[in-house]
């Protein structure tokens, strides 16, 4: 096993990451192709443009007056995804011809492009615009959850929200949501894992294609629950076994709280404190890092138990299920861990 650790992935919640990128649907620049090109005016169509208002003869006007910069036009359908006032602009100056950037995307994502395109330059969209805007791509696209779709049109992902429950009735729904990262996920998804490990318990020898699909999951998944069943059923026996041992010697108990509880509290520092006098992470850089790393995130659970009494009652389904993300970013890493271990034995 490294002593540095270097290729276990870190529990996301507990790292600095980048922002993250809008999915390849919102990425307008990405699809534009860099070549300019000269085209008729005529070739083109008008735009399905995201604004209520139509075009703003003023700022026609006053982009008459310079040189016009060329505007975005899907490929295939030859209609401006962006720059209306632009193309409007080179009538005015008595041009023939436009310069053009082509849009390589499908015709269904135009709208999109268009939006995300007129929210960040030229004459900005009205509040009323981007709401509109916002109704009409849950229509088109009800998987993209509301935070995609608040990254393409300026919005926050709160009134996207109040605007995908106003139009629940007319808009399709979905089980699904196509994150901003991109990945889909099931509304579901704690269900689905009770689904499958449900079927993994009464079918262990079922391969996990089959639990996959018997719970619609990926088959990533399905080998997460599968490892966890595995490792619950390892580690119950024991602390089944030492919790008897324990009442055996001390049945009523000395501080009056259970064995698991004082498991708990002292079986993290212990682990620690031999971390921290392990030679190949304490004599290595990169080792006392781990270990820092470690000591600054290590839950006070005594703490947290006397704060559960200043949780509010409207507060408390939130927490606990902060709570379960956290829990769950580092079972994901001790995961990663125990394939390290796993390989380190094959070898």
């Amino acid at each position: 096993m490294p002593s540095d650790l270097a290729d276990i992935p870190l529990p996301t919640f507990l790292v600095d990451r980048p922002k993250t990128t809008a999915p390849d649907l919102v990425k307008v620049e990405a699809a534009e192709c860099p070549e300019i090109h000269r085209v008729p005016l005529g070739s083109l169509k008008a735009a399905d443009s995201p604004r209520l208002g139509g075009v703003d003869h003023e700022h026609v006007e006053v982009l008459a007056q310079g040189d016009i910069e060329p505007i975005l036009v899907h490929r295939d359908t030859r209609r401006v995804v962006d720059g209306m006032h632009r193309l409007q602009a080179a009538r005015l100056q008595g041009k023939e011809t436009i310069p053009v950037r082509y849009l390589e995307r499908p015709a269904s994502e135009v709208f999109i492009h268009s939006v995300a395109a007129n929210v960040s330059h030229g004459l900005p969209l009205t509040l009323a615009d981007r709401r509109a805007a916002a109704r009409r791509i849950l229509g088109s696209h009800p998987d993209l959850s509301d935070r995609s779709i608040a990254r393409i049109t300026r919005l926050s992902p709160k009134t996207v929200s109040a605007v995908r429950r106003v139009s629940t009735e007319e808009v399709p729904q979905s089980n699904v949501r196509v994150g901003a990262d991109g990945r889909s996920r099931p509304l579901d998804a704690a269900r689905r894992r009770e689904a499958a490990r449900a079927f993994l318990a009464e079918h262990p020898d079922a391969t996990l294609n089959e639990a996959a699909a018997s719970a619609g999951i990926s088959v990533s998944t399905a080998c997460e629950v599968r490892q966890r069943m595995r490792r619950d059923k390892g580690n119950s026996a024991p602390r089944q076994s030492a919790a008897r041992g324990a009442r055996d010697r001390n049945p009523g108990g000395v501080d009056g709280r259970t064995p698991d509880s004082r498991c708990a509290e002292h079986g993290g520092p212990r682990r620690a404190e031999a971390l921290a006098k392990d030679p190949s992470l304490r004599l290595t850089e990169s080792g006392r890092a781990l270990l820092r790393w470690l000591n600054e995130r290590a839950p006070d659970l005594e703490v947290g138990r006397q704060l559960m009494a200043a949780v509010p009652p409207h507060c408390s389904v939130v927490v606990a299920d902060l709570a379960n993300f956290y829990a769950t970013e580092w079972q994901r890493f001790a995961h990663a861990l125990d394939q390290v271990v796993a390989e380190a034995g094959e070898e």
